[in-house]
């Protein structure tokens, strides 16, 4: 039985981790699933936008510790470790927008994939956790590159060290979040969002997660040539001619990612 159910509703995948019984943890069968459900949305042409989300009361609890606990060396911890980075390098290297729709907590490794997404909506019943302190490990699948960067430095520090769970509210004030909304809102809130993305020009909103990523490791003169380049590149699309008609005419454009 898989351990992740998708969905298409037009231009957006819709994923859903699907272990609710142990929290949608990082089982094997669950993270092969989920990259194989990632890696099929990524090379759909017709799919423009997905959300990542959790059945049951999680978004994701992280690692599986009995999984974790029978390794017995440090070359299978290793080779554990390489096959969940992938989650990470699949959501990040996509140039299609991925939001996480957390309903539940995400700990652990759970936060760190949540981290990892795009835009995050999530519900006032979220709750998020750098768990790793609790049974002495540290945090995994990109949360030392994603949280300072999100958070700042010295509360990074603090959820590290204190693995303290930060409730919806406090994530919002933080950063964390994009939108809070009621639980019983949050599913038609993600698809909202994605709806309004997947109507938008895809190549441009492709081009432009990319170069936000090389924003956060270049300098400005780099980014001035990235963004030349790129411009150059919209400006001759029928993307660009699409929105400029609409425009004119005052109507509401029809991208098609040319």
């Amino acid at each position: 039985m898989t351990k992740i159910l998708t969905e298409q509703k037009g231009f957006v995948t819709v994923i859903r981790m699907n272990l609710p019984e142990r929290m949608n943890c990082l089982q094997k069968d669950l993270q092969n699933d989920l990259k194989d459900a990632l890696r099929q949305f990524k090379g759909n042409a017709e799919s423009r936008v997905a959300i990542l989300t959790g059945s049951g009361r999680a978004f994701c609890a992280g690692g599986d510790l009995e999984e974790l606990g029978s390794a017995l060396s440090a070359v299978e911890f290793y080779q554990i470790m390489k096959a969940s980075e992938e989650i990470i390098e699949l959501i990040t290297d996509t140039p299609k927008p991925v939001i996480a729709s957390v309903n539940g907590a995400a700990a652990g490794a759970g936060f760190s994939i949540a981290l990892a997404c795009d835009l995050i909506v999530a519900s006032t019943n979220a709750l998020f956790m750098q768990a790793f302190a609790k049974v002495g490990l540290i945090p995994d699948l990109g949360s030392f590159y994603f949280l300072p960067r999100v958070v700042g430095m010295h509360k990074a520090k603090e959820l590290i060290w204190t693995a303290r769970p930060v409730r919806a509210e406090e994530a919002l004030q933080m950063g964390i979040i994009n939108k809070l909304v009621s639980p019983e809102k949050l599913e038609d809130e993600a698809m909202s969002l994605a709806d309004k993305l997947a109507a938008g020009p895809p190549f441009a909103i492709g081009l432009a997660k990319t170069l936000l990523a090389r924003s956060l490791t270049s300098n400005l003169r780099d980014m001035l040539q990235y963004e030349g380049m790129g411009q150059a590149i919209c400006l001759s699309s029928d993307d660009n001619k699409e929105g400029i008609r609409a425009f004119y005419e005052k109507k509401d454009p029809v991208f098609r990612g040319k």
